[in-house]
């Protein structure tokens, strides 16, 4: 270790109170002057390498739910706060999971009652109550972790056991955004002796050290002395642990696509758009990430209830389809001489400027691959890998710099992103125009005026359960075939990791890795 310190905290009463400071492994005696609480969910099994079953945590970054950053920070988060809701790996309602336990709507979807469960505490000992739930949704509208997630809501009031929630825009799958965490009424930015951690109603007891760098968390955690992590393999932060281990994976809203500048010489033409639809190999990413993703041309995780099975077949991955679209488009090989020209007045050869972030090995792969392909069919892609700074830049002014000094620029074609759908693949911050009053969560960078596409988003959420399949199939329809401005590549799956033999009944889902924790069976012996 770069440090020869272990820290050594038991969280009682969601980070209350620090109870033992070690180095080298020694700990001195724990005790806690907690009162007494019906609230949270005992850890009863416990010896390994330190007798207790033992979560990471960085006393750098905040461990408070709506901000955390921190991936195991995120994880003790899990635990400490309980959900509104919980969604299984279809994106739906898990039955009798969560606080909220009974929902209804308005027919266009604008108003809704969510019913609050009985039973659930507090680590102070008080319940869980609707003037909660209503205070913890107006902390998450303005929280950055959630930035954009409810965008339509207006208010939230508590009544009798219930909850009553308005929204702008109706969004009959509104229910599952709520898989997001309770603190307690007035508990937000309360200074306490342990910082500003809200109160949560999750596992009362945790035994917590602090590793931080990579190789320490992968040593420690190897050596039993932690006993669970969280890992994206797609992520820079992949971190390498050994495959004895049990991995446990699980579906996330995690989408690869690739988008083109609208103003570009091919990139505003809707035939040429389509072309490459059919040009990106998408299984490939799935090789790249060993199988940790999924690859679709549909921007919803495939076995979702609304996924339209109908439109895939016409999305594949096809070269000859690719060339045969390009042809229409007005791109081929004009002068014979093995490379496609586009006709503006007599032939234009043509070179693709394709951008990529070079945080991740698999999406630069996905784009290379692309460009082999390419050039298998006479066409020019070149490929910028950039830093997020350079990556972002470029989007921004649609141009890509190519010299130190930046006064050496290429035109911005294309662009490879990623981004963490909501749990209703609402697409509207990635395909609504962007403009200065949505520039704070708009992430299109297409410089495309499509302003109808808003209608067919808002038209697929508010539609009834009866109807929404149908309503995204024309949406998907509108979008892939007619204006083809997104080509979806996949979506990432993410991973628990546990020791061998050490835990039994883990079901993670895209909203909480840990979830059922209380029914995990953890031998530590």
């Amino acid at each position: 270790m770069s440090k020869n310190i272990r820290r050594i905290l038991a969280l009682l009463l969601a980070f209350a109170a620090l109870l033992s400071l070690s180095a080298c492994g020694r700990r001195e005696d724990e005790g806690s002057d907690v009162p007494e609480s019906t609230g949270g969910k005992e850890i009863v099994k416990g010896t390994s390498a330190d007798s207790k079953f033992t979560m990471n945590v960085n006393m750098r970054y905040s461990r408070n739910p709506l901000v955390a950053t921190n991936r195991s920070n995120q994880l003790i988060c899990d635990l400490v706060y309980e959900n509104m809701i919980e969604l299984d790996d279809n994106f739906e309602p898990i039955e009798g999971a969560g606080v909220i336990t009974e929902w209804e709507c308005s027919d266009d979807g604008k108003n809704w009652t969510l019913t609050v469960g009985e039973g659930h505490y507090f680590h102070d000992g008080s319940e869980v109550t609707p003037r909660d739930i209503s205070y913890s949704l107006g902390l998450a509208i303005n929280a950055d972790r959630y930035a954009g997630r409810f965008s339509s809501f207006q208010g939230a009031s508590p009544g009798e056991g219930v909850v009553l929630v308005a929204l702008g825009i109706g969004d009959s799958s509104f229910i599952r955004l709520l898989n997001i965490p309770i603190i307690k009424s007035g508990t937000y930015g309360e200074k306490r002796d342990y910082g500003n951690t809200p109160i949560g109603s999750g596992v009362k007891e945790i035994t917590l050290t602090e590793y931080q760098t990579a190789d320490e968390i992968i040593s420690a955690f190897e050596s039993g002395l932690i006993d669970v992590v969280t890992n994206d393999p797609s992520s820079y932060t992949n971190l390498g642990y050994a495959s004895t281990n049990e991995i446990h994976t699980y579906a996330t809203t995690n989408m690869h696509y690739v988008m083109f500048n609208e103003e570009s010489m091919l990139g505003r033409y809707s035939y040429f758009r389509l072309a490459m639809q059919h040009a990106f190999d998408r299984e490939y990413l799935v090789e790249l990430l060993h199988g940790n993703a999924v690859a679709t041309p549909i921007p919803m995780y495939p076995t979702c209830r609304d996924y339209p099975t109908g439109l895939v077949s016409g999305l594949d991955y096809n070269l000859e389809s690719c060339r045969r679209i390009l042809e229409v488009a007005g791109v081929r090989d004009y002068d014979e001489d093995g490379v496609l020209e586009f006709m503006n007045g007599s032939p234009q050869e043509i070179s693709l400027n394709i951008a990529v972030c070079a945080d991740s090995s698999a999406k630069a792969g996905v784009v290379r691959r692309f460009q082999e392909d390419m050039a298998s069919l006479g066409l020019t892609v070149v490929v910028h890998e950039m830093t997020w700074d350079n990556y972002m830049k470029a989007l921004e002014e649609g141009e890509i710099a190519i010299s130190n000094t930046g006064t050496q620029t290429v035109p911005l074609d294309m662009y490879y992103g990623e981004v963490k759908l909501r749990p209703n693949f609402d697409l509207t911050e990635l395909l609504q125009p962007r403009k200065e009053e949505n520039e704070r969560t708009n992430i299109n960078y297409s410089r495309s005026s499509d302003q109808s596409v808003v209608g067919q988003i808002e038209t697929y959420l508010s539609a009834s359960p009866a109807t929404r399949p149908g309503a995204y199939y024309q949406f998907c329809q509108y979008l892939t075939g007619q204006t083809a401005s997104l080509i979806t590549i996949g979506f990432e799956k993410q991973q628990i990791i546990t020791r061998r033999g050490v835990c039994k009944g883990v079901e993670p889902n895209a909203g909480n890795p840990l979830f059922n924790f209380e029914n995990w069976t953890i031998d530590l012996d």
